[in-house]
Formats: structure tokens, sequence, C-alpha cells
């Protein structure tokens, strides 16, 4: 009867472990900064890199899995964090359109949909930036 007795409790035990294990990871995963990214520049892209973190290629109107990140740059609620691809064997970077950092700020929690896309900088090159998915940027609205 004993016996009985200690294989309930360890099996308890085994069963109250697991459940912790299992809820402690779900809320540390839950917690962080986590994004996918579409590619809407018309290219497919190789070697891309966001945030410092490498992401491989991405074809032309495809997704990313959701990527998890410590923190992640905006302007304001314009993400602004440094990207870069190469495309048909050229390299693109981020477009640096913001040169004030008064709203500059970094968020660490939440899930968000970015769409990455192109535009020619002053000097005519070709520079990747983000924008929330399905949305534009304050100056493809004009």
């Amino acid at each position: 009867m004993d016996e009985i007795k200690s294989k309930r409790r360890n099996t308890q035990l085994v069963i109250l472990l697991l459940s912790s294990i299992v809820i402690l990871t779900s809320f540390i995963n839950f917690r962080g900064f986590h994004a996918k990214f579409y590619n809407k520049t018309g290219e497919n892209l190789d070697s891309l890199v966001i945030a410092g973190t490498f992401m491989g290629s991405l074809k032309n109107d495809e997704s990313t899995k959701n990527i998890d990140f410590k923190k992640f740059g905006f302007d304001g609620s314009i993400p602004y964090e440094e990207i870069s691809a190469n495309s048909n064997t050229k390299k693109l970077n981020n477009l640096h359109w913001s040169w004030c950092g008064t709203e500059r700020n970094t968020k660490s929690r939440g899930s968000y949909n970015f769409d990455i896309k192109k535009v020619l900088d002053e000097d005519g090159n070709t520079c990747l930036f983000l924008v929330e998915h399905n949305k534009k940027i304050f100056w493809e609205e004009k």
C-alpha cells in the first residue's frame, strides 16, 4: 500500500514539475518582442539581416516566421532598425530617413508584422526600410 502511495506521489510531482516548466517557458516566450516580416520589395532578398539578426533568403511576397528579439527600435510608432540584404547581387542598405532622435524608443514586448520595402535615397541608392504591415510610411501617402 505504501508503495502505491509513493508511486502516486512521485507521479504527481513529475506532473507538477512538467506543468511548471511549460508555464514558465510560455511566460518567457510571450513576454518578448516577436515580429514577422513580409518582403514587399518586388525582388527576392538574400543575406537578409534585420536588427542584427540574420534571416537568410526571403522571396518576393513571402514572409518570415515569427522572429524573437530582445528589443526593437522605433522612431515614434514607425519601426526604425538596421536592415540590409542582397538583391540581384546588389547590396541594399538601410534607409536613414530620420535624423532626429527625439522620438526614438525601443520596445521589448508584443507581436508585430512589418513590410520590408525599398526606395531610392537622395543619392540614387536603392535602400530598404520597414513599415507596419499593409500600411504606408508618411512619404508614400503623398
